[in-house]
């Protein structure tokens, strides 16, 4: 089976080119001298895509009946439905990798002592945000079997929903409990956590990689793992994933706009978008 791998991040340049080498397996997958800024885009969907979008949040049930199942990234739909509009890196590095080559882990190590530093001081510097980085099956970068893949995790969750724990008792606007079940299972084909203490850290914890804007010389590496309830798929997983408890429990929680960044990325087939 093949694989695609991506990674979408924002670089600020300075003075010198930065340089990644990607691994996988202790593999060296690529090497990237890094010579210009990195950018964010704004990308408007049609409204075609919007819908599907939509379509597929309404397979999930509703939140207020306390059974909310995975299969859906509140990230995303906040992020579309707010502002119908979606933020991309201007260049992003994707490699189609055979299945033998994924063993262990995909490490990134990034080689970047690019300052200003002086007597104590720095005021300038390169630095990287990364937004996302996914390992998906080619056979899912079409949209019909992206969709019917969304549809039987969610159909499958729906009818065998475990004794998940109730993270946080938040209360939406109908004073229902929300359970928040996306701090508990998986996240495919992107999954950007760190476990601490045998459960996903917080968003906003500083051990978890996504979003934070980072200088200097670093490595970071994901763990490659076969989802329990899928039989030789692959995926990556959160950082320390041998110390997550539970792991039986945990199902898939599918990004719901991963579609669109695909499509934009021209990473899937849409011939069959309205089957």
């Amino acid at each position: 089976m093949k694989y695609v791998l991506g990674f979408l991040f924002e670089y600020k340049y300075y003075k010198n080119p930065a340089n990644i080498k990607i691994f996988s397996n202790n593999q060296l997958i690529d090497e990237i001298d890094l010579t210009e800024d990195i950018n964010m885009k704004n990308i408007t969907p049609t409204l075609k895509e919007i819908l599907t979008h939509k379509q597929m949040r309404k397979l999930v049930p509703s939140i207020t009946n306390n059974k909310l199942p995975s299969g859906i990234d509140p990230r995303d739909i906040v992020s579309l439905r707010d502002t119908g509009i979606l933020q991309i890196p201007k260049k992003v590095f994707v490699y189609t990798l055979d299945e033998t080559i994924l063993q262990n882990s995909i490490k990134i190590e990034i080689t970047n002592n690019n300052t200003n530093y002086s007597n104590g001081f720095m005021t300038k510097c390169s630095s990287f945000i990364f937004h996302k980085i996914f390992l998906i099956p080619t056979y899912y970068l079409n949209i019909k079997n992206y969709n019917l893949f969304f549809k039987r995790q969610v159909q499958i969750i729906t009818k065998n929903i475990p004794d998940y724990p109730l993270i946080r008792n938040v209360r939406n606007k109908n004073d229902h409990l929300v359970w928040d079940i996306m701090d508990y299972n998986l996240m495919w084909p992107a999954e950007d956590r760190t476990v601490k203490n045998g459960q996903f850290a917080k968003y906003d914890d500083e051990i978890n990689w996504k979003g934070w804007i980072k200088g200097g010389s670093f490595s970071l590496e994901l763990p490659i793992i076969e989802y329990i309830h899928e039989k030789g798929l692959k995926m990556l997983g959160p950082r320390n994933y041998e110390q997550l408890v539970e792991k039986e429990k945990r199902r898939l929680s599918i990004g719901t706009s991963s579609p669109l960044y695909f499509k934009y990325l021209n990473l899937i087939n849409t011939q069959n978008e309205t089957t």
